[in-house]
C-alpha cells in the first residue's frame, strides 16, 4: 500500500513557515514523507503571461527551496518533495488534498483580523479538503515559542489531545481514528469532550471500541453541560492538538470558533 504524503502549504510567510515546521514533526512521527506545495497562480490575466509565469514559478521555487533547508536543518533525514503548481493556493492545496494524509495551513494571530485572513484561503480550503487539514498559528513574537509548536507554539509537555464528539450514539469513525492516532503519537493523554446533558459514562461508551483499539492512550472521558463553541476552547486551552469534524463542504460555528480564537492549532476531519 502506497502511504500517502503529509502536505503542507507555503507562501514564504510566518505562518506558512509554522504549518510547514508544524507538518515536518508530524511526517516524522508517522514516518511518511513531507511535501511542500506553493501555488502561485497568476495575479492578473492581462499581464504578459510568459515572462509573469516565468518570475513567479522562480520565486515559488525559490520559496519551496528555502523551507525544505530550514527543515531539513532540523530534521536531516526527513523526506522531502516540493510542488510549485500554477493554478493559484486554493485549487492548488484542494488538488492536492485528495493525495495527502493530511494537509497543513497557517493562520496569522487572533480576533476579528484573523477571521478575514482565515477566510480568504485558508476558510475555503478548510470546508472542502479530501483529507483532515490542520491550522497552525503563527506564534506571537513575545510569546518565546517556535514555529513547530515548541514552548509557547500550543504543544509540547505533556499536553493533551482533545477532540470533540458531537453524537454518541453514532460517533464519527473518522473523527475518533485521528484522534486516537494523534494522541498515541504523541504519547499523550486523549480527552474526548462532549456538549451536553449526558454524563462522562456515556462518552466512555461511544469510545470503547477505539480505547480497545489503542490501548496505549490514556483516555479521559468530560461531558459539560453548555454550548459546544465553549465547552471545546475552554478544554483546548493548554492542547497539543483539537480535533473536530465537519460535514460535506461546510464549517460550522464550531469548528469555525476555534479556527478563529482557540490558541491549539485546530484539526477539521471531514466526514460523509
Amino acid at each position: 500500500m502506497t502511504l500517502l504524503p503529509v502536505t503542507a502549504g507555503v507562501d514564504g510567510s510566518a505562518e506558512g513557515s509554522a504549518a510547514a515546521h508544524w507538518a515536518a514533526e508530524e511526517a516524522v512521527r508517522r514516518g511518511l514523507r513531507l511535501r511542500l506545495v506553493h501555488g502561485w497562480g497568476l495575479a492578473s490575466p492581462l499581464e504578459p503571461v510568459v515572462d509573469r509565469a516565468s518570475d513567479e514559478q522562480r520565486r515559488a521555487q525559490r520559496l519551496l527551496r528555502e523551507a525544505q533547508d530550514a527543515l531539513l536543518n532540523r530534521h536531516p533525514r526527513l523526506n522531502v518533495s516540493l510542488e510549485a503548481m500554477a493554478d493559484g493556493p486554493r485549487t492548488a492545496l484542494l488538488d492536492v488534498s485528495h493525495d495527502s494524509e493530511l494537509l497543513v495551513l497557517g493562520s496569522r494571530g487572533l480576533g476579528p483580523l484573523a477571521g478575514f485572513l482565515l477566510g480568504s484561503v485558508s476558510g475555503h480550503i478548510v470546508g472542502n479538503t479530501a483529507c483532515p487539514v490542520v491550522v497552525v498559528r503563527s506564534p506571537a513574537p513575545s510569546s518565546g515559542g517556535t514555529a513547530d509548536g515548541g514552548p509557547g507554539g500550543g504543544a509540547g509537555g505533556e499536553a493533551e489531545v482533545v477532540v470533540g464528539l458531537k453524537h454518541l450514539d453514532q460517533p464519527d469513525e473518522a473523527l475518533l481514528e485521528f484522534a486516537f492516532t494523534a494522541a498515541a503519537g504523541r504519547r499523550v493523554p486523549l480527552r474526548v469532550v462532549h456538549a451536553g446533558e449526558e454524563h462522562d459514562t456515556a462518552v466512555g461508551a461511544a469510545v470503547a471500541r477505539w480505547r480497545t483499539a489503542h490501548p496505549q492512550v490514556v483516555v479521559v472521558e468530560t461531558a459539560v453541560a453548555g454550548s459546544a463553541s465553549p465547552v471545546l476552547l475552554a478544554a483546548a486551552a493548554d492542547a497539543a492538538l483539537v480535533v473536530v469534524g465537519r460535514g460535506r463542504s461546510r464549517v460550522g460555528p464550531v469548528v469555525h470558533g476555534l479556527l478563529h480564537h482557540a490558541h491549539s492549532p485546530v484539526a477539521v476531519v471531514p466526514h460523509s
